[in-house]
């Protein structure tokens, strides 16, 4: 006779309804962290430069991205505003060259005019042009004269004036200004030399140019170090560059009226000191949310043109679930509008009225985007949405700095548009050979930058430096 069949017990049943029950937690927890994947992926598919911080180089170009711009209509027409006065060429007292027409024949009985017939008047037409491509030769001579004791003494050269024949200040301005300011290559810049201004220049001549210019601008980095050292409001970024076929970082420290930059291996900390402004700097950092900007300066504001590329990322990739985000936008550039409005008013500072129901409104916004991203499971990784809305509570005073003080800026893009032209040269050249020269050609970019945001020149300075005077900015009043 065969053994009866168990029946299974109760504790047995409770056993498989756990582990049934351990089985289904762990595939939820997998179908949860596939969801989480998922989204993050197609947010990251979603992103472009409209609605984050990616590059525009970076967009595909068989996708390039609807523009989403945040700025808000104005309200005026487009081109010139009414009461524009315009720009138009305006006659000179003192031409340089003054060229008659007389008439051949009368006007009213057709006789030929005799070429002494007197004169009573004329119009007047000026024509602005370039001159033929001719180098203006300057021969010194330095004099050599007996005195009544027999000794016969040569003056000295003029300054700047060594060998029999060579290129002046101007000519080698114009090749630094080539190589740096219009990012023109070598080989380019001897070509137009000598197409434009009849100057055979070799290639080696425009890198010998520009380390020469380098060399003549040691008291301009003291002087415009020192002044963003005491600025009470100064931008600050980083970017990456090529020097040597490896990555370095080029930092810049700037204001509407300095530029500096300078070129290190490393991008945090280390560059930063090297730069040897920040260490130092005791007003208004301007940056992007990087953490090692942390620590700097008295204060610190953040650049809201990227807190609106996130929050329109977030709300494009889920406009329906993240409203939130949107509102947020609203909210900062409502505020941005009333911090501008009071600027161009002349107004020193917002009521504290005004700035209560402006934050009032931005932090409704973070409140909610809170809720709808609610805390991950033990062990998830937050999604951007929540990330973001961490950050906003996180740094909320820094992204709020410009309504309380008005000199801080809405964005960081001054420091930005300085350190594109890096980007552009970095497209041009490929990057620099030596660490040594691309500090040498940020040293001369540093020079004209900070020249043409005072209304200067660049080939007026470029000459005064090569003539033994280089421009110095000025001290603040």
């Amino acid at each position: 006779m065969g053994l009866a069949k168990r029946q299974p017990s109760y504790d047995d049943l409770v056993r498989v309804i756990a582990d049934l029950q351990a089985r289904l937690d762990a595939v939820e927890a997998d179908n949860e962290r596939l969801r989480a994947e998922n989204a993050e992926l197609k947010r990251r598919l979603a992103q472009d430069s409209s609605n984050s911080s990616k590059p525009p180089s970076s967009d595909s170009p068989f996708r390039k991205p609807a523009p989403r711009s945040q700025r808000r209509s104005s309200g005026r027409k487009p081109g010139a505003q009414d009461g524009h006065e315009g720009t138009n060429l305006e006659r000179v007292a003192d031409p340089d060259t003054v060229v008659e027409h007389r008439p051949a024949a009368c006007g009213g009985c057709e006789n030929v005019l005799a070429q002494d017939a007197e004169a009573v008047g004329f119009s007047w037409s000026q024509v602005f042009d370039l001159p033929e491509p001719r180098l203006i030769v300057t021969e010194h001579r330095m004099l050599k004269v007996r005195c009544h004791c027999g000794h016969i003494t040569r003056a000295d050269h003029p300054h700047g004036v060594k060998a029999p024949t060579q290129y002046g200040p101007g000519v080698h301005a114009l090749a630094v200004y080539q190589l740096v300011h219009q990012h023109v290559p070598c080989l380019r810049t001897a070509t137009g030399a000598a197409d434009l201004h009849g100057a055979h220049l070799s290639e080696g001549f425009a890198h010998t140019a520009l380390d020469r210019a380098a060399s003549h601008l040691a008291p301009f980095s003291e002087r415009v170090v020192a002044l963003l050292q005491l600025a009470d409001v100064a931008h600050f970024d980083e970017s990456g560059i090529r020097v040597a076929s490896s990555l370095h970082w080029v930092h810049v420290a700037c204001t509407t009226h300095l530029t500096w930059y300078k070129a290190h291996a490393k991008r945090g900390k280390a560059g930063m000191a090297d730069a040897g402004v920040l260490p130092y700097f005791t007003g208004t950092t301007v940056t992007d949310a990087w953490s090692s900007y942390l620590g700097y300066g008295t204060a610190g504001a953040l650049c809201n043109a990227h807190i609106l590329r996130d929050l329109d990322g977030v709300h494009h990739t889920d406009p329906t679930g993240q409203q939130w985000a949107k509102a947020a936008i609203d909210a900062l550039t409502t505020a941005n509008d009333a911090a501008h409005a009071a600027r161009e008013a002349g107004r020193e500072a917002l009521t504290s009225d005004e700035i209560t129901s402006l934050e009032t409104q931005f932090d409704h916004a973070v409140r909610v985007g809170r809720s709808t991203n609610p805390d991950p499971p033990p062990k998830a990784k937050k999604s951007f949405a929540r990330q973001l809305v961490d950050r906003l509570i996180r740094r909320r005073e820094d992204i709020l700095r410009f309504l309380h003080d008005l000199r801080v800026p809405f964005t960081n893009n001054q420091a930005e548009q300085d350190i594109r032209m890096t980007k552009i040269q970095m497209k041009v050249s490929g990057g620099w050979r030596t660490l040594d020269g691309a500090n040498r050609w940020l040293l001369v970019r540093s020079y004209l930058s900070t020249a043409r945001k005072h209304g200067l020149n660049p080939m007026t300075v470029l000459r005064d430096l090569f003539a033994g005077n280089p421009w110095l900015p000025p001290a603040p009043a």
